[in-house]
């Protein structure tokens, strides 16, 4: 047992060494592997160098593919102050009609700071919702932020959560909210690149840049308001100011004095959008921004990828392959009209490597494949690739179904018009046709569980670990079930006498409950 106990010893000792000198690498390894993670765009030789923020925070993304053309910190969580409305017009847009009437609840608009912006809407006032969004994404409007939620999920705190949901299934990963109007909380944070994300979510929606891009708006009297409400553009550059900038579409600013001045924003020339988000910055947040599109529109150009040949897309032919032997009709394939890749100016499309990530369940009109284009490994363009029929007809097992003849003699024909001792041939054939697709499964699960032990040392050591520890078990199993064995026997005048010591501890127990039966029978008397 001792010599077992020192092998014990020694082996959790040099698991610890191996686990002091490898641990970090290995986990780092097993939570981001390095395979699934692709290089950023930067990296590349041919990248132009970004510009000079003054913004703790900075990012420029493609609006069509997504694409990081330029980021600084661009994953740090910061406080969005009143960009943090974006996600609550998405929201709206995404849910309530807007000629639904918002009724203003006593909580909404009380529950904000007194000195943040607002349009001083009242308890019971009823707006449109079409009128909430412009005061939201115009003036601001906090309050009009807490009723909009309060609307459309029946509580802020329902909103708040339909708020995360939304953020995660756009892709935001450093991204929690805990209110509607992003004034300051310790727990309401996002990056540039969420927030850019929800930006490029937001400008396919033609209602959205109508609210946010409108230079002024006017709410007529309502309710409890017997005068107007005026509301104008906060955007400097969406206004006639110092920072106009030609092709700029829509944004969102905000501000408070924890998160300082943040800024999104989206502009457009040509085939080239462009999205900016700039965060924690004092008051240069304009200057950021218009450095990071003149980055972008000087140094890169959009390629639309819808007229590239299919045929050049993958050198498997998946063309033939989809066809079927008794189908006449040839499957159509077309690209999606949203096939765009972006690159800097000094490198055409043909520059351009293309993957397929096929969906061979794809019914007519529905995506084939998805179309990745890359550079020197990075993603630089993204599209499908849709099924569509010829429009052929197809082949009709109906009409070319066999006759029953009366008096068949001789071999017995097969629907398929072949003698049946070709079908058993074939039938033959078809458990080794099995047996090789079990090989190749069973072949491509080994091989599958060696590249995993191969990039991750500690699924080894601790494979070795548990073989181990059940080693040991069993051998310490087999120690006691020795032991037991071996044990002394038992000594009869021992057994004889603890044996008669509980006979006696049985009677008195009798003795003694009789007696007391005895006993309360005559004081009944």
């Amino acid at each position: 047992m001792k010599t077992l106990l020192r092998v014990f010893c020694l082996f959790f000792g040099a698991l610890y060494l191996f686990s002091a000198t490898y641990g970090q690498t290995a986990f780092a390894a097993q939570d981001v592997p390095s395979e699934h993670t692709a290089p950023e765009p930067s990296s590349l030789a041919e990248w132009p160098a970004g510009p000079s923020l003054e913004a703790e925070a900075g990012i420029l993304i493609d609006a069509k593919t997504g694409t990081v053309l330029f980021g600084k910190n661009a994953d740090e969580k910061l406080y969005p102050a009143s960009i943090t409305k974006l996600m609550t017009a998405l929201l709206v847009l995404e849910n309530v009609p807007m000629s639904d009437v918002v009724t203003f609840s006593y909580e909404a608009v009380t529950s904000i700071e007194y000195d943040s912006s607002h349009i001083a809407v009242t308890d019971g006032e009823q707006l449109t919702v079409e009128q909430c969004m412009y005061a939201l994404l115009l003036h601001s409007a906090n309050e009009v932020a807490n009723g909009l939620a309060e609307h459309v999920a029946g509580s802020m705190d329902a909103f708040v959560e339909m708020m995360n949901n939304r953020a995660a299934q756009l892709g935001c990963t450093n991204t929690h909210f805990a209110n509607a109007h992003g004034l300051h909380s310790e727990n309401h944070y996002s990056t540039c690149h969420d927030m850019a994300l929800i930006m490029k979510e937001l400008i396919h929606n033609d209602a959205f840049i109508q609210f946010s891009a409108a230079a002024k708006y006017t709410i007529e009297p309502t309710n409890k308001q017997p005068e107007p409400r005026y509301l104008r553009q906060s955007h400097k550059m969406l206004t006639q100011s110092e920072y106009t900038y030609e092709g700029t579409v829509t944004g969102k600013n905000g501000y408070t004095p924890e998160a300082g001045n943040t800024l999104v924003t989206y502009a457009a020339r040509g085939d080239l959008e462009l999205i900016a988000v700039s965060m924690k910055s004092n008051w240069k947040h304009y200057d950021d921004t218009i450095a990071m599109f003149n980055y972008g529109f000087d140094n890169f150009t959009s390629h639309n990828m819808t007229n590239v040949p299919i045929e050049t897309l993958s050198s498997v032919d998946f063309l033939s392959a989809s066809q079927s032997i008794f189908d006449t009709s040839a499957p159509d394939f077309r690209l999606s009209d949203d096939n765009w890749a972006i690159l800097p100016n000094q490198l055409g499309e043909g520059a351009l490597q293309s993957s397929l990530s096929l969906n061979t369940s794809a019914k007519s009109g529905e995506a084939f494949a998805d179309i990745t284009y890359s550079y020197q490994g990075v993603p630089l363009g993204y599209g499908s690739l849709i099924l569509s029929d010829s429009g052929k007809e197809h082949f009709d097992f109906n009409s070319h179904a066999p006759k029953e003849s009366e008096g068949t003699s001789g071999k017995q024909e097969t629907p398929a018009g072949k003698p049946a001792s070709d079908n058993e041939e074939a039938d033959t054939q078809a458990p080794d046709s099995k047996e090789s697709e079990e090989k190749t499964t069973s072949g491509s699960f080994f091989s599958n569980l060696l590249s995993r032990i191969s990039d991750n040392p500690w699924l080894l050591a601790w494979a070795a670990l548990g073989v181990f520890v059940l080693v040991l078990l069993i051998i310490l199993i087999r120690k006691l079930i020795q032991l037991w064995k071996r044990r002394p026997p038992k000594n009869p005048t021992l057994v004889r006498a603890r044996q008669a010591k509980k006979d006696f501890r049985r009677r008195y127990r009798k003795r003694h409950k009789r007696f007391r039966r005895e006993s309360e029978t005559m004081e009944r008397r």
